[in-house]
């Protein structure tokens, strides 16, 4: 092969530079992949275990929760769980004043409470029961639905009451 000005040596030179760059690339993409075949992983060392059990804890019993005379909201809050979950067990959907008089009959003072109906004003069955007991200036409030009960702690409401709207009469 012959340059533009017919030399053929610098054709020549390019070409053996060029078929040294080849080989240098081909000889380091074999010895990087030998390289990868030799280094293989390391095995894992294996620690050593204990031949004696680990004893497992015995859990302690819990107590069920129980009223606190006197005490918060907040602190009766467990134990009003308690009471109306051990009654949705046996009645998923109970009337308001089952609600109320299983609280009273837990401790809980009626004059305290307020319930909403368990009927809507054309007598369809409510879809949940709100109720609430005044403790030591806050609300305890709960909620049954479906077999289910929420609860949660709120303020007084300005009218010195923990519910708005229509209750039914506790008298």
């Amino acid at each position: 092969m012959r340059d533009e000005r017919g030399d053929v040596r610098s054709v020549t030179r390019a070409s053996g530079a060029l078929r040294f760059a080849l080989f240098v690339s081909a000889a380091l993409g074999i010895a990087l992949t030998l390289s990868a075949c030799v280094t293989g992983e390391v095995e894992p060392v294996a620690t050593p275990t204990s031949s004696r059990p680990t004893p497992t804890p015995t859990p302690t019993p819990t107590a069920d929760p129980e009223l606190v005379p006197g005490g918060t909201a907040g602190q009766n809050r467990p134990y009003l769980e308690f009471v109306v979950n051990r009654l949705l067990e046996t009645t998923p959907q109970p009337a308001s004043l089952a609600i109320v008089d299983t609280l009273v009959a837990a401790g809980f003072d009626r004059a305290a409470m307020q319930v909403t109906a368990d009927t809507t004003r054309v007598g369809d069955p409510a879809d949940s029961i709100l109720f609430s007991v005044l403790i030591d200036g806050q609300c305890l409030l709960g909620q049954v639905a479906q077999g289910t009960l929420q609860t949660e702690l709120a303020d007084v409401l300005g009218s010195g009451r923990c519910l708005v709207g229509r209750t039914v009469s506790l008298d």
